[in-house]
């Protein structure tokens, strides 16, 4: 649940894209606009980010529920996003190994990958 509590802003829009294990995850599904006193109910699984305030500020209240029988999945046991090309929308540095393949990285910004080889992971 996101609920949009307040304050004015322009830009900030929910981008919604496919739910995870599914071909569309990192196909964008639809763009949705806050409003403040409303609401939007999505899948835990459905792709999502909130894009950049262009300006002012907006106050949000998360709720968010957890899959246990999605979290006792080993990642081999996991689905997969499969390799159909990305809506760039979809795309996330923070998430998606493959980020750099579809775009350049915003400035200042260390890539997935080498965080996790800094890590220790990867």
């Amino acid at each position: 649940l996101n609920l949009c509590v307040g304050k004015s802003f322009t830009g900030a829009h929910l981008t919604i894209c496919g739910v995870f294990g599914q071909p569309t995850y990192r196909k964008l599904q639809y763009k949705y606009q806050h409003v403040p006193g409303r609401a939007v109910l999505h899948l835990g699984r459905q792709r999502h980010g909130a894009d950049n305030i262009a300006t002012g500020e907006r106050i949000n209240l998360i709720v968010w529920n957890r899959s246990s029988s999605l979290r006792l999945l080993t990642p081999r046991e996991r689905p997969t996003h499969g390799k159909e090309p990305p809506d760039l929308v979809c795309l996330s540095y923070t998430h998606d190994n493959d980020y750099e393949d579809h775009k350049p990285l915003p400035p200042g910004v260390i890539s997935r990958r080498e965080r996790l080889r800094r890590a220790g992971g990867g």
